[in-house]
């Protein structure tokens, strides 16, 4: 008689993690990783003048219209320009970074293409090369999340909504072999990876100035990368929606579950997972 048994039938009978479980705890996991980096902008952007700034997290955005435009900026803003506007991003009433953008809004046909360009501001509302901690903070995002799923398989967010991640070839343990951690976050960006490409590729070749980027030809090929990417993200939130195994679980040999062992699939699920 045989008795070996595939990893896809160990997991066959434990629930999987739904897409809100999913989505709350990634939520939840970047609030944990962004808002202590927030506090640190506030005390730096008042410490620095704004030579310090972060612009992501848990913020809050004030915009309103420029009433001028400063001179010599540097990349230099889109030809013939109509309008500019300048926002404050705070936590909670606290500046944490100060921008400026600047761009052309034309209407062609049915569509209006917009092309802009950023610049951070001080305190003052000057121009500044300023250093963001946005990217540090991205950073610290992605090791957090294959650090405590390596070690534990459960992140801050996923043990509050009671979800963990596991190994299909070894369910009994609380680790993700490294490898396979890394290989499902790889897996997941495979449908932007076109967009990625061609942007990184279009700001290579040009001088960072928003003309120089944002060319008829761009905007043609980005459309094709956005089209790849919409239909690669409605793949995976259909798949973990019915409560499979995403693309990028498969390929990692991982599975997203409920926790405690938990809750075994009712015969609905059951009949999902073995389609």
């Amino acid at each position: 008689m045989n008795t070996n048994t595939s990893p896809l039938d160990v997991t066959g009978d434990l629930r999987r993690g739904g897409f809100w479980r999913r989505w709350t705890a990634t939520l939840i996991d970047w609030i944990v990783v962004a808002v202590p980096f927030q506090v640190l902008a506030v005390v730096l952007f008042a410490m620095t003048s704004g030579m310090v700034q972060m612009h992501g997290g848990l913020f809050f955005n004030n915009c309103d219209v420029a009433k001028t435009i400063p001179k010599s900026l540097s990349p230099p803003p889109p030809h013939d320009s109509n309008f500019a506007r300048v926002c404050r991003v705070s936590l909670f009433g606290a500046t944490t970074g100060v921008t400026l953008t600047v761009g052309r809004a034309t209407r062609e046909g049915s569509a209006t293409k917009t092309v802009t360009q950023g610049y951070m501001l001080d305190q003052a509302g000057n121009p500044i090369d300023s250093f963001s901690l946005d990217w540090i903070v991205v950073f610290s995002f992605l090791v957090y999340l294959v650090w405590m799923i390596w070690k534990t398989g459960r992140t801050v967010g996923a043990r509050i909504l009671r979800i963990k991640i596991i190994d299909v070839a070894d369910t009994g343990s609380s680790e993700v072999p490294i490898l396979k951690v890394i290989t499902r976050h790889l897996a997941m960006i495979i449908g932007f990876v076109p967009a990625l490409a061609l942007f990184s590729y279009q700001r290579a070749m040009s001088d960072g100035s928003a003309d120089a980027m944002f060319t008829d030809r761009f905007f043609r090929w980005f459309i094709y990368a956005d089209i790849v990417a919409l239909i690669w993200s409605v793949l995976l939130i259909i798949q973990v929606a019915r409560k499979k195994d995403p693309v990028y679980d498969r390929l990692a040999g991982t599975a997203v579950v409920r926790d405690r062992l938990i809750e075994p699939a009712t015969s609905g699920e059951q009949g999902l997972l073995q389609t």
